[in-house]
């Protein structure tokens, strides 16, 4: 089955993996092999890993549901073009044209979601201007593999077709006396009788071809396809190619294609690849989806900087800093930095015992267990503390006070103390980027944050907002606007005036005493320059020192708030070798201490990987062992030998502890001496057997070191391999 699927010649391919499929004697034992002990196990509850997977859930779906709907809103435009468009193909043809031409919609998805075809599918299934239960398209999905030759293709697309929940009565037809399934004339004649039934009769739905990853299919039968398809076939010639719109007929099936596309769309894949004979035969149209490094910033800003939504656990700046360079550098799509932000969830959940409270605080019940006192000791520690701002003390009594309701009271508290402290740290970013967007529309050059130091525009200032680096920014843009014209900043109050008001009413709580003073000035400032006097000027200057000051009081870094590390991740890095693994540091590291892979209690002991144990190892790691004590070029025999001596060792150690005499059990010999000949023959029978395992294990354990690639076999020496792995350190 593997070999079916993965195309192990592939160029574009630089690691595959081959899953475990188990021992070779298919045991079901379970293994005796513990399994690691999670960290800080110590401050944990007894089913503590639950609670965790359990506000992990909640939080990943609040966080993913926000996700993809802003992910939706993005493809909305392109979505109800592609199907507006698809509708009318057939509707808006050009006149005069000297033969028809087939619709193809070269959609170029450089962001690789799925969601954006799933959008597709979904409306072009479901049409608001055909009646209920009616379908205005009917879409078939075709793979690469689906076209490997024209048969295959053609054979795909008919099926596809006639093989869906049409309405049509399925009727078993005699093979001498039925067309091909891969003749286009059983698609006509289909198509025919669905247009003759009554629910389709006024309004014949469109046969939409969807192709996924175009790249991959093969030009010389994509061209056939599309002559085929492009020409209406005639009843004695299946693949004739006489046109019928020739003779002033309708064309009789309505295609159309949606090609997707992965490459850039200027210069085209499709117009540089196929010729003009076949593109003359097309109606081409292209689409765009927004991709790039505005849709991260759009993601990252509706999800993790937006005041009308509040996500369970926010990322911190190194998470931030990874997810940049891993979009812009290596996967730009949206699937991608889904997982990427997955991951930074579940090990927020995994590393982190008290993540559990991110929702809600457990009950007494639980926190007057024996195995909860470790963490209920680090909560007081936390929450009792004296903080940086009043180093006072903390009386013994105070700590004998202090009771399990209290403290899960003292928890819900501050629960929500960091929900309010992180609204108004983007509320104050929010206001920031208003003024900021102010600036650039008046022709000031402001903070320049569109040119960020990496390239990635706001993402950058992202990351000095979590790491409490604005103050200089949030100074500069406040004395510009000190320098304002009155009537400047009456623009100014007129952006900021609605957004106050258009706040949630949880939100504008917060803000209530800012939200007056901007309609007071709002109302008060003079309308006009000419009008505006000494004071009005005073008023400009003095609302300026107060945006700084206001501004300063929001954005404060979310690592001040009390046991901030439930609800942010602050600076805990994102575990790149997860989505990212250096595949040559773990292939050797499995080979070399193939021990930490199995038993964390073996690994412990460094002395149990010297080479006096090397007979413990399996076959794959002794032979890598005596590969790396040969040269650049290695004699395969002594390869074999030195395997052998090895396990040769192995089986005495193996007899050794396993094999004890009972007592009394003397083997018994004839006087003819005849039993003793008969044990030397069972002993040369059982050598000849082992050099025959040997060399069977040998060959095993070659062949995998030859799949990995760690040796290259030469023409010159059929008896030598040569080495492709030097300076190698254990």
């Amino acid at each position: 089955m593997i070999g079916s699927m993965v195309n192990f010649e592939d160029i574009n391919q630089t690691t595959i993996y081959i899953p475990y499929s188990g021992p070779d004697d298919d045991s079901d034992t379970p293994s005796d092999i513990p399994f690691p002990a999670p960290p800080l196990k110590e401050r944990d509850f007894l089913d503590g890993h639950e609670l965790r997977l359990k506000a992990y859930r909640v939080a990943w779906d609040k966080c993913l549901t926000r996700v993809q709907s802003i992910v939706k809103t993005l493809h909305a435009p392109v979505v109800s073009d592609v199907a507006m468009q698809v509708q009318e193909s057939y509707s808006k043809v050009l006149p005069g044209l000297p033969y028809p031409e087939l619709p193809v919609f070269c959609v170029t998805n450089l962001s690789g979601s799925t969601s954006f075809l799933n959008d597709v599918s979904k409306c072009l299934e479901v049409d608001a201007g055909v009646s209920e239960g009616q379908a205005s398209t009917f879409a078939v999905h075709l793979h690469p593999s689906d076209c490997a030759n024209v048969s295959n293709g053609m054979k795909a697309i008919i099926t596809g077709f006639i093989e869906r929940d049409s309405g049509l009565d399925q009727v078993k037809h005699r093979p001498a006396t039925s067309l091909a399934n891969f003749d286009i004339n059983l698609l006509v004649a289909w198509y025919k009788a669905l247009k003759e039934t009554a629910t389709y009769s006024s309004a014949p739905p469109k046969l939409v071809l969807i192709l996924h990853d175009f790249e991959q299919f093969d030009p010389a039968t994509m061209q056939d396809i599309f002559y085929i398809l492009r020409y209406v076939p005639s009843p004695f010639f299946p693949y004739s190619l006489i046109s019928l719109s020739c003779s002033g007929k309708a064309l009789q099936l309505p295609l159309v294609f949606i090609l997707l596309l992965s490459t850039p769309p200027i210069p085209s894949y499709l117009q540089t690849t196929y010729p003009h004979s076949t593109l003359s035969l097309l109606r081409i149209t292209h689409c765009v989806v927004p991709s790039g490094p505005k849709v991260l910033e759009e993601v990252l800003l509706k999800t993790f900087f937006d005041i009308e939504f509040e996500p369970c656990v926010f990322i911190g700046p190194a998470i931030l800093e990874y997810l940049m360079d891993y979009f812009t550098r290596y996967n730009s799509s949206i699937d991608g930095l889904i997982t990427t932000l997955q991951i930074s969830y579940l090990k927020h959940f995994t590393s982190e015992p008290m993540s559990l409270l991110v929702l809600e605080t457990p009950s007494v019940n639980y926190f007057s267990e024996a195995d909860a006192f470790s963490l209920l000791d680090a909560l007081l520690t936390r929450l009792l503390a004296p903080s940086e701002q009043s180093p006072s003390s903390t009386d013994a009594s105070d700590w004998q006070e202090q009771s399990i309701p209290s403290l899960v009271k003292l928890m819900d508290e501050t629960r929500a103390q960091f929900y309010v402290h992180s609204l108004k740290f983007r509320l104050g970013f929010r206001i920031l980027l208003i003024i900021q967007g102010f600036m650039t529309k008046q022709g000031y050059k402001g903070l320049n944050w569109d040119e960020g130091s990496t390239g990635s525009g706001l993402c950058d200032v992202m990351v000095d907002a979590l790491r409490g680096n604005l103050t200089r920014d949030v100074k500069y843009l406040g004395t510009m606007v000190k320098k304002f014209k009155v009537q400047q900043l009456h623009s100014l109050l007129n952006e900021l005036h609605p957004y106050f008001r258009d706040m949630p009413t949880h939100v504008r709580v917060q803000v209530e005493a800012a939200w007056t003073k901007i309609i007071f000035l709002r109302n008060t400032l003079p309308k006009n320059d000419d009008d505006a006097s000494t004071a009005g000027k005073e008023a400009v200057s003095e609302f300026g020192e107060w945006l700084i000051e206001y501004l300063n009081d929001l954005i404060l870094p979310l690592d001040e708030s009390l046991l901030w590390d439930v609800w942010y991740t602050g600076n805990s890095t994102f575990p790149s070798e997860v989505i990212n693994p250096s595949v040559r540091a773990s292939l050797l590291s499995g080979l070399l201490r193939p021990l930490e892979f199995g038993d964390s209690s073996l690994a412990e002991n460094d002395a149990q990987q010297d080479t006096e144990t090397l007979w413990q190892l399996p076959d794959t790691n002794i032979l890598f062992r005596r590969y790396l004590d040969s040269g650049k070029m290695i004699n395969i025999y002594d390869w074999l030998e030195s395997f052998q001596a090895v396990l040769d060792t192995q089986k005495e150690e193996l007899k050794n502890v396993g094999d004890v005499p009972a007592k009394g059990s003397r083997s018994k010999i004839g006087a003819n001496g005849k039993g003793k000949k008969k044990q030397v023959s069972a002993d040369e029978d059982d050598e000849e057997k082992w050099k025959v395992e040997v060399q069977a294990r040998f060959m095993r354990a070659l062949h995998e070191l030859d799949y990995l690639g760690f040796i290259k076999h030469t023409g010159r020496k059929p008896d030598h391999v040569m080495r492709t792995v030097f300076n190698v350190t254990d």
